[in-house]
């Protein structure tokens, strides 16, 4: 009998994708991973990186949470309709993950935040999503991501690490490196100089 009910359970979650690949992409996405990430939308590396450790960071620490990123209205699919309704989405696509996730979800459109729990009340998270403030392009949507994630963190008194944007990074080794190269090359100048001087030194009186 437990073989059958675990035969079921795995038909079924091998069917859920099925039954929503004409439906919002991220309610296919999430099903397996805990960001979805816009389909046409070129985002930094920095910025993705960022989000996905913040999020993967938030969960680690017991602060369980998923992230629709929402920039177009191609990122809703045929739930077009719930464009500029980012709370009802976020219900609507928490219902369509229950099955395999029912817990925390965020979803981040340019006209707000909307959050979801499983029916359970939202208030608070609502009340922490209003102080942050909501990028309206893909890049600064994305940073408006990650800031919510660690501040509704930091409401359960959860304090998430800061993410180092491997931007910055590139930059900060390109620095050291150019300086790096500055010193070796004063170096070797001053030594020519100093073998030339020496060089006159030595010469013979005519």
């Amino acid at each position: 009998m437990r073989r059958i009910l675990v035969l079921a359970a795995a038909a079924a979650l091998l069917a859920v994708p099925a039954a929503h690949a004409n439906g919002d992409p991220a309610s296919d996405v999430l099903l397996t991973q805990k960001v979805f990430f816009p389909l046409d939308a070129p985002l930094p590396d920095s910025d993705r990186e960022a989000l996905q450790k913040t999020v993967d960071e938030a969960n680690a620490r017991g602060y369980p949470i998923r992230v629709a990123l929402i920039p177009f209205t191609s990122d809703l699919g045929t739930a077009v309709s719930l464009w500029r309704h980012p709370q009802d989405y976020s219900k609507f696509l928490g219902s369509e993950l229950a099955f395999v996730y029912a817990k925390r979800l965020l979803v981040v459109q340019p006209s707000g935040f909307g959050v979801y729990n499983h029916n359970k009340p939202v208030a608070k998270e609502q009340r922490v999503l209003a102080r942050v403030a909501v990028g309206k392009t893909p890049v600064a949507l994305t940073q408006s991501a990650t800031a919510a994630v660690r501040a509704l963190a930091a409401s359960e008194g959860i304090t998430l690490p800061e993410v180092s944007s491997g931007g910055h990074d590139w930059h900060d080794r390109v620095i050291i490196a150019a300086a790096g190269l500055l010193t070796i090359a004063l170096i070797v100048l001053s030594g020519r100089r100093l073998r030339r001087a020496r060089a006159e030194r030595t010469q013979p009186e005519q």
